[in-house]
């Protein structure tokens, strides 16, 4: 475990020998994906708009090249949201609705959070048919994803099945887990936490505490300093209560309850750097943030 895990997210992460495997394991999963007409969400959560269309002989590149192909002035969802140094991945598999944050994501969460053993039973909440549940289904694991959306959870389960992967999808609310006492041996949440109201994550905390075994790890990334973060009814909110600017909104947010303790550094550590903007307020910059909580005794 490396001595700071709990950090801002650092682009020249994704610039080392120890990354590279992953980076080609992702692209090799999204390939695999559109070359089966299969769609794992974008980094906003949505599915493609346009209808799906057939591999044909001209091979995955040509497929590939069809589905990056975008409509007269239509822009891809998220595009203004990247910063004006915005560097995508060198052959990325699709960096329109796979910006090089998703990799960052993944990378640092699998190689600082517990190892994937294949048929550990594990919880993403909130991330329902997204390239972090695929890949984590990719590598073997019993993956049970929860979301809100039910479009979202069909495409779950459509992908599973097609894939072969032990891979659940439920229409469920984070604050009630239909799940027994101690079920999963460890819990991921991918940006997910950043657009729930304080309330909602403390009650979010308290019922992924109850469902993970003694000692299971919650992996979480998160928008840092997004000066609005799109709270869910509710919608860009730039209320104290529910910010993630600072050390102590961290601490208050994820650690000022009974249920977790911080795994590896105490204090979050931000680099400084950002990577993102937020168009409708100024293209204020922020970036992503990731933490490892476990579960308390």
């Amino acid at each position: 475990m490396k001595e700071i895990i709990n950090k801002t997210m650092d682009r020249s992460d994704l610039l080392t020998d120890e990354a590279e495997p992953i980076i080609q394991a992702i692209n090799n999963l999204i390939k695999t994906l559109y070359s089966k007409n299969l769609y794992m969400t974008s980094w906003y959560g949505t599915l493609p708009k346009s209808k799906q269309i057939k591999f044909n002989r001209a091979g995955l590149k040509n497929l590939i090249e069809i589905i990056m192909r975008k409509k007269k002035n239509e822009k891809e969802v998220g595009m203004n949201n990247r910063g004006p140094d915005y560097i995508p991945l060198p052959d990325s598999a699709d960096d329109g609705r796979i910006p090089w944050y998703l990799y960052w994501e993944i990378f640092w969460v699998l190689t600082n959070g517990p190892k994937i053993k294949k048929n550990m039973r594990v919880l993403d909440a909130g991330g329902t048919a997204s390239l972090f549940t695929c890949f984590l289904a990719s590598l073997g694991a019993e993956v049970h994803s929860i979301d809100i959306n039910e479009k979202l959870v069909l495409n779950g389960n459509k992908i599973a099945k097609t894939m072969g992967w032990s891979m659940f999808s439920y229409p469920m609310n984070m604050e009630n887990l239909d799940f027994k006492d101690e079920y999963f041996y460890n819990a991921y949440s991918i940006c997910v936490f950043e657009h729930l109201n304080y309330e909602i994550k403390q009650s979010a905390l308290s019922e992924i505490s109850r469902c993970l075994k003694p000692n299971g790890v919650l992996s979480i990334t998160f928008d840092y300093r997004n000066p609005a973060p799109a709270i869910a009814g509710f919608g860009p909110d730039t209320s104290k209560k529910n910010q993630l600017t600072t050390e102590e909104d961290i601490k208050r947010n994820f650690l000022s309850n009974k249920y977790f303790e911080l795994l590896g550094n105490q204090n979050f550590y931000d680099n400084g750097k950002s990577y993102l903007v937020h168009p409708k307020f100024d293209n204020t910059p922020y970036t992503f943030g990731a933490i490892f909580l476990k579960k308390k005794s």
